[in-house]
């Protein structure tokens, strides 16, 4: 903890279990990678297609792995604690309005958990769209494309490239959200997803996160692998 921290009553506490943070950071890196892969395929042929559909695959694995973090996680983690009701986030925005610097919250706070909804839904769209991709003029087929006729293929292929707009917008006000609580509420979002820690009030009823053990973060994440490689090899 910072002297500034100790001299304005601010202890830190965790708040994201270390699998959470891989989760994170790992997402970032690949949907980044997709993106740019995804966009210059065409161009660069069908290899780059082919490691396309791996960072697909790939960021699958993570989208099982957060479905099922979100019930055995930590505290912070689990869908229970950031998805509120709807009046909850409609007092939240009235308090965001009113209030010139809101208090720290432990976790996603009742708006931003339903962000976070949004883009996990965004992206298993995207990425369940994209197993059943064809490439006639690369010779490039997604894993599950031969359960499924021609029009159907096409359907989903532009429901991909549509579904990659909404994306880029959730990922925009994403990184907007990030600004305005910074430089407008003074918070930094980014700090307890790098460190896992965040500062609040001493004093603070909030208690640190519980459970997300790394080893049982490593075991979903084996089971969310070999879900991805059932579907991806199997179906």
């Amino acid at each position: 903890m910072s002297m500034s921290e100790h001299r304005k009553g601010m202890l830190s506490i965790r708040v994201w279990d270390f699998p959470t943070r891989l989760f994170h950071w790992s997402l970032v890196l690949l949907v980044s990678f997709s993106g740019i892969t995804g966009e210059f395929g065409d161009d660069f042929g069908a290899q780059v297609l082919d490691w396309h559909a791996r960072s697909g695959y790939a960021i699958l694995t993570l989208l099982l792995f957060r479905l099922m973090w979100g019930f055995v996680g930590g505290t912070h983690a689990r869908f229970r604690n950031f998805l509120r009701a709807p009046q909850t986030v409609i007092a939240y925005l009235r308090e965001l309005r009113q209030a010139p610097q809101s208090r720290l919250r432990p976790g996603h706070n009742p708006l931003g958990g339903w962000s976070v909804a949004a883009m996990l839904t965004c992206l298993a769209l995207q990425v369940g769209t994209g197993l059943f991709l064809t490439n006639d003029d690369l010779g490039f087929e997604g894993p599950l494309a031969r359960h499924i006729g021609s029009h159907l293929a096409d359907q989903l292929k532009a429901l991909h490239a549509a579904n990659f707009i909404v994306l880029l917008i959730l990922i925009a006000l994403h990184l907007f959200a990030i600004g305005f609580y910074y430089f407008s509420k003074g918070e930094n979002l980014l700090r307890p997803m790098l460190t896992g820690d965040m500062p609040v009030a001493e004093g603070a009823v909030d208690a640190p996160s519980k459970g997300g053990h790394t080893l049982l973060g490593a075991a979903v994440m084996a089971i969310g692998a070999a879900l991805a490689w059932f579907i991806v090899t199997r179906l």
